[in-house]
C-alpha cells in the first residue's frame, strides 16, 4: 500500500471559519463543498469535512436574488458560507430534495454537491425569461430591466414573437450594472406585439 497517503478524500481536515459546527455547511474555495462532521477545532483550525455527494438534513431559505421564492425539489441551492438559499451570489451547494414554502426557512433533505459539481463549468444561468416589449415608445433600442446584472456579464439574446413587417434582426446586445438590465438594438422599430428571449450567463464561481 502507498505510504504517502495522507487522507481518505471522502471525509477530510480542513481548515474553516471559527464559527463552524458540526452540521453546518462547509465551502473551501471553488470546488470543496461539504457538511462540517466535527466542530471547528482551534488547535488546528479545521474541522473534520464530509465531502459530496452525500444527502443531508439541513436549513434553507426560501430567498433568490429577486426576493421570496419557494424552493422546489431539484432547485440548485447556494450558499455564503452560513445561509443556503438560491441566491446564485452565493456558491454553488447542492441541490434540493424537498420543497420549502416562499419565504420559509425550512430543514429539508439536500443532495451535497460533488467536488466535480456544477460549478466547474464555465458560466451559470444567472437571470433568463421573455420580455414583451414595451410599446411606448416604440424604437430600434429596447431595455430589459435585470436586477444585479453585470457588465462583464455573458448575455444572450432571440426574438421571441416578431410580429412586425419587415421582420427584425438583432443587431447588438449590451450589459450594464447601471442602469441594470440589457441594451438590445434591432434592424428596424421594435413593434408592441414583439417579444424577446433573454438569457445572463454569469461566470462560475
Amino acid at each position: 500500500m502507498a505510504t504517502n497517503k495522507v487522507q481518505d478524500g471522502k471525509i477530510i481536515r480542513l481548515t474553516v471559519g471559527s464559527t463552524v459546527d458540526s452540521g453546518d455547511p462547509v465551502v473551501v474555495g471553488n470546488a470543496l463543498r461539504g457538511v462540517a462532521l466535527t466542530d471547528y477545532d482551534s488547535a488546528d483550525g479545521k474541522a473534520s469535512v464530509e465531502l459530496g455527494p452525500a444527502v443531508y438534513d439541513l436549513s434553507v431559505t426560501a430567498t433568490d436574488a429577486a426576493g421570496n421564492s419557494a424552493v422546489a425539489v431539484g432547485d440548485r441551492l447556494y450558499t455564503d458560507g452560513t445561509t443556503i438559499t438560491k441566491k446564485q451570489s452565493g456558491k454553488f451547494f447542492g441541490v434540493a430534495l424537498e420543497i420549502v414554502t416562499t419565504g420559509s426557512t425550512g430543514t429539508i433533505e439536500v443532495l451535497v454537491g460533488a467536488p466535480n459539481g456544477p460549478d466547474r463549468a464555465s458560466h451559470q444561468v444567472f437571470a433568463a425569461g421573455i420580455n414583451v416589449v414595451n410599446d411606448s415608445p416604440l424604437a430600434a433600442a429596447e431595455f430589459i430591466p435585470v436586477t444585479g446584472i453585470l457588465a462583464t456579464d455573458v448575455v444572450i439574446c432571440t426574438l421571441h414573437i416578431n410580429g412586425g413587417s419587415p421582420k427584425l434582426t438583432i443587431v447588438t446586445v449590451t450589459a450594464a450594472a447601471s442602469p441594470a438590465g440589457i441594451t438590445v438594438t434591432a434592424s428596424g422599430v421594435f413593434t408592441a406585439s414583439d417579444a424577446i428571449n433573454y438569457c445572463v450567463l454569469r461566470a462560475a464561481l
